[in-house]
Formats: structure tokens, C-alpha cells, sequence
């Protein structure tokens, strides 16, 4: 993945082959559908680097709005894989705060989380997360959870 704004990475050629099978916009039950073939590696990558991208542009707030939060479990796990376990729990505890068990149809988890206009309050945790898995660069940046997914991806 290659970008102006972002430094190259590498870990994406994990996922990206199974880019159209993915589908995180119909619930919970077709995401598992569409993940059951795909290598666990793959769908860690790929959710990982989705929850980093939505958290990144608008806190966890716009991760838990959209539909890419029915991945949440993978993403989790997949902080834990690729070696950051602190991470893992701030997205758990996000998850907790949105709701015990989580709601993961998406109508109702909008309506837990508010619009935009009234949303949740997840700033605590937005921060924890850009201190461990982000950074303050704005011009080729590599994000701290980067080097990590990496070594993931270069693991057989």
C-alpha cells in the first residue's frame, strides 16, 4: 500500500488477496460467512488494519457508528497476535462500554453510540490507543502498530 501521505508497508499482501471476500456491511453472521476460508493471519491483518484506519479518522465513536465494528473480536485478537496486548484491551474495553454482550447489529449499536451530534464518549480511550498503536506525524507517518503487524506478516 503506497501512499503520499504514508509510509509503504508490506503487511497488506497478507490480506489483499482476499479483499473481495470480506464483507463486514451486512452483520456479524455474513462476516463470519465471508472469513471462513480466508487464513486467520489474513483476517487479523485486514481488521486490524481497518479498526486502526477508522479509529485514526474519527475515534472509536466512528469505528462502533460504522459497520466495520462487527470485526471488532478479529481486530482484538489480532492486536494480541501481532504482539500488542495493551492495545487489545483498550478496543475490549471500547467494546464493553458500547455494550455487554455487544450488539452487533448495526441499527442498534448506532442508536447505543449516538449520532454524530451526540456521540459516546470515547476520548479517554481514543487517546490510550493513539499513544500505544498511533503517532503524531502527519507526512509519511508509520503508525506504532506498523512495525508490529510487519513481523506478523512476515511469520509462516
Amino acid at each position: 500500500m503506497i501512499s503520499i501521505f504514508n509510509k509503504p508497508r508490506n503487511y497488506p499482501r497478507i490480506y489483499e488477496p482476499y479483499s473481495d471476500q470480506f464483507n463486514f456491511y451486512e452483520g456479524r453472521v455474513k462476516w463470519e460467512n465471508s472469513i471462513k476460508d480466508i487464513p486467520q493471519r489474513a483476517i487479523y491483518l485486514f481488521s486490524v488494519h481497518w479498526l486502526h484506519l477508522e479509529v485514526f479518522n474519527g475515534g472509536f465513536w466512528q469505528y462502533f457508528y460504522n459497520s466495520t465494528s462487527i470485526s471488532y473480536p478479529e481486530a482484538m485478537e489480532g492486536f494480541k497476535a501481532i504482539g500488542m496486548p495493551e492495545v487489545s484491551k483498550i478496543i475490549e474495553t471500547a467494546a464493553e462500554r458500547v455494550g455487554n454482550p455487544f450488539p452487533f447489529e448495526n441499527e442498534m449499536r448506532k442508536k447505543i453510540v449516538g449520532p454524530p451530534n451526540q456521540r459516546m464518549d470515547f476520548i479517554d480511550l481514543d487517546y490510550e490507543f493513539y499513544a500505544l498503536a498511533d503517532t503524531n506525524k502527519f507526512f509519511r507517518r508509520e503508525p506504532k502498530f506498523v512495525p508490529f503487524a510487519e513481523k506478523y506478516a512476515e511469520k509462516t
